[in-house]
């Protein structure tokens, strides 16, 4: 019995010490800094590519391509419709294109 008693009123001490302790609050912007940990782990873009440099080198790598495209188009010679009917004419073995289709 003297076992039980002693049980209890370690358990009623304890108890008693829990009354007198206050929430434990967090350190000023711990939600803020929290949720920014939690949208950069999240980020479908990495930090790295949104960096000036990257982004300048994507824009001009885009520049450069459009102005190849556009050079190579402009100084490819063109043809008529004559040579292109000649051409498909000679591909699939046909003598002549005066009949009509």
């Amino acid at each position: 019995m003297k076992d039980l008693d002693k049980i209890e009123e370690k358990i009623d001490k304890t108890l008693a010490s829990l009354e007198h302790i206050e929430r434990a609050t967090p350190r000023p912007f711990f939600y803020t800094r929290l949720e920014a940990k939690i949208q950069k782990k999240h980020a479908p873009i990495p930090n790295i590519v949104l960096r000036p440099v990257f982004i300048w080198s994507f824009l001009a790598l885009i520049v450069f391509i459009n102005l190849s495209v556009v050079i190579n188009y402009a100084t490819k010679p063109r043809s008529s419709e004559e040579q292109n009917a000649n051409a498909f004419a000679q591909e699939y073995g046909l003598s002549s294109l005066d009949t009509n289709l």
